[in-house]
């Protein structure tokens, strides 16, 4: 387990898969499991270095649109430095899990180019409208190739899946069957479409 700084504490976060691959991925989620490899089997059938940092409050708490000074969005800034030293000069795929997921998208947003890929698995869209206004403007500042999943039991729907997929310029939606997920609540997870989604964020990783 490494550790960066965060405000008056740290960011945790985990590193694994093939060092000095030259493809890195990026994957932010929440609870006792955000720094462990979402499916072995599958990480090891890419050529890719996996970076999986761990969030909780207060990092998550107000959303960026809000403001650079919101502990949200101190938090993309803390990532953002942390990103320069772990994948210097390098582009990478990013994935977001349920309430990390505004801060992934966020974070493609911010970092522009260097973030060719993106992921937001089961993440709820803007639950007011004043939320969604301020959301709109960096939906639109997201250039990566977008995968949006979600399915099952929820928590997201299709329409929260639509609404961002209406606003990211390059976005497709892959809408799960609850009975495809082996999961305890029929809740699509990011361990359940791992294979599907580190596809996606590493293009032409796979090992032949």
């Amino acid at each position: 387990m490494s550790r960066a700084p965060w405000l008056d504490g740290e960011l945790e976060y985990r590193s694994f898969g093939t060092p000095g691959a030259p493809r890195a991925v990026v994957v932010l989620r929440t609870g006792d499991i955000s720094t462990i490899d979402p499916d072995v089997r599958v990480t090891s059938g890419f050529d890719v270095r996996i970076v999986a940092i761990g969030l909780d409050a207060p990092e998550l708490e107000n959303p960026p649109a809000f403001g650079g000074q919101t502990p949200a969005g101190l938090t993309v800034g803390a990532l953002e430095d942390l990103l320069a030293r772990e994948a210097p000069g390098t582009r990478v795929g990013l994935v977001g899990e349920r309430s990390a997921g505004p801060i992934a998208i966020h974070l493609a947003a911010a970092m522009g180019g260097t973030v060719d890929r993106l992921a937001i698995v089961g993440v709820e869209s803007p639950s007011d409208p004043l939320s969604r206004d301020l959301h709109t403007p960096l939906l639109d500042e997201v250039t990566a190739d977008t995968l949006i999943v979600v399915g099952g039991e929820g928590p997201a729907t299709v329409r929260d899946a639509e609404w961002y997929a209406g606003r990211i310029a390059r976005a497709r939606v892959d809408v799960i069957d609850a009975e495809e997920l082996d999961t305890i609540n029929g809740q699509v997870t990011l361990t359940a479409v791992w294979g599907s989604v580190l596809a996606h964020v590493a293009p032409g990783a796979e090992r032949r």
